[in-house]
């Protein structure tokens, strides 16, 4: 099913009190695109931001990006922030009729523009977030359709001759080891963006039996080797399509409201903060510490890398700041006096130096953006559907 929405009669800016008349709804059978368009603005109310204007963006406003996978967690706040900096936003699913959902919440909030088309034809950015996540899958089956899955997209985005930008949207755990005792030897060390992890391949393709990390591990070897290979194809077809700029967004664990909690709310780290408020503990497979970023800066830095005219071939890292589950336990009690939370996990503190996080902090303040938002706050919206419940 693809979905289409036409608004003929907006085309104002949007307040923070006003939105656009709803639009009529079309829809054409037998695709896996969803369009979400808007019509261009000079500005637009963002949580109280301000957009700011981006003189002569590498993709001019009104243009088509192309995100897959666009019912995810993550993905679904990329579209969002697309259609907030004034782009038309095409999104290809892999179940349409699960995915009907992000048509009227798109209709509702944007009053958006646009017909139904094939997903990459005219579009200009292409956004690729989707891959095979499977924590007890056959390595294989994961990784090699992890790589094949990158791979499809890349081929079509330089086939495409309106494209100008691909954005992959990558993982912490192509950093670092997944073993605990791997993990925490670097510590005091430096992560770049020349940084590759050391044994998730090793530990993926590893024979039984198999330890808490292998799940893990099978999901890192999959997003590196499907990273790798994307910058591996774009060294190679520089020649061939010199006007295409490849970034990675390289994130850790995402936190923050989800788009509509009702379809993406179980998925993605966002669950891991509803299972700790529901009082219950995380399997040990999560209890190494990590890097936070809260899903909304993630889903700016992604319009960063499509649309900066200066930011060109880069790994650019949406890590905001350093948690451990026992940080994130007591913000939940601080927040919900009352309420009973699982015992501390006792984590240690993240081993290494981030080196890249100054630059994507800086992305985020070109974009109008005050820098990261904080953990405290992400865990307040992340959170902020269960309290409404609970209240109801």
């Amino acid at each position: 099913m693809t979905a289409s929405i036409r608004n003929e009669q907006y085309s104002g800016p949007i307040q923070p009190t006003q939105r656009p008349p709803i639009p009529r709804l079309s829809v054409a059978p037998e695709s896996t695109s969803i369009d979400l368009r808007v019509k261009t603005h000079t500005k637009l109310a963002v949580t109280g931001l301000s957009m700011t204007f981006i003189e002569n963006p590498a993709v001019p406003k009104g243009s088509i990006a192309v995100i897959t996978g666009a019912n995810g967690y993550i993905a679904s706040h990329i579209a969002d922030q697309f259609i907030r900096h004034g782009y038309k936003v095409r999104g290809t699913v892999r179940n349409p009729k699960k995915s009907a959902w992000l048509v009227p919440h798109f209709e509702k909030k944007y009053g958006v523009d646009g017909a139904y088309d094939e997903a990459i034809k005219g579009a200009s950015i292409f956004v690729h977030t989707a891959t095979v996540i499977d924590f007890n899958g056959d390595p294989a089956e994961v990784i090699g359709g992890a790589v094949k899955c990158g791979m499809v997209a890349i081929k079509a985005a330089y086939k495409e001759p309106n494209m100008k930008r691909f954005v992959l949207t990558s993982s912490a755990s192509t950093l670092m080891p997944l073993k605990k005792e791997n993990f925490f030897a670097l510590k005091g060390q430096t992560v770049d963006v020349d940084t590759f992890g050391h044994d998730a391949k090793a530990l993926a393709w590893a024979p039984p039996p198999w330890g808490v990390e292998h799940g893990g591990a099978i999901y890192g070897a999959s997003k590196m080797e499907q990273e790798q290979n994307i910058w591996k194809f774009y060294e190679e077809n520089k020649t061939n399509r010199p006007d295409i700029v490849v970034n990675s967004i390289v994130p850790d664990f995402n936190f923050g409201r989800s788009i509509d909690p009702s379809q993406t709310g179980g998925s993605s780290s966002f669950g891991l903060i509803v299972e700790l408020f529901e009082g219950k503990t995380l399997p040990e497979l999560w209890h190494l510490p990590h890097y936070f970023v809260d899903v909304e800066d993630d889903a700016a830095l992604h319009v960063a890398a499509a649309i900066l005219p200066d930011v060109k071939n880069e790994r650019i890292f949406a890590f905001a700041y350093p948690m451990n589950w026992d940080i994130i336990l007591d913000i939940l009690r601080k927040q919900n006096s009352g309420r009973k939370f699982a015992d501390d996990f006792h984590n240690e503190e993240y081993p290494v130096t981030v080196k890249p996080i100054a630059r994507a902090e800086s992305l985020l303040k070109r974009l109008g953006r005050p820098g990261w938002i904080s953990l405290e706050q992400s865990i307040a919206t992340n959170t902020e559907h269960l309290k409404t419940l609970d209240s109801a």
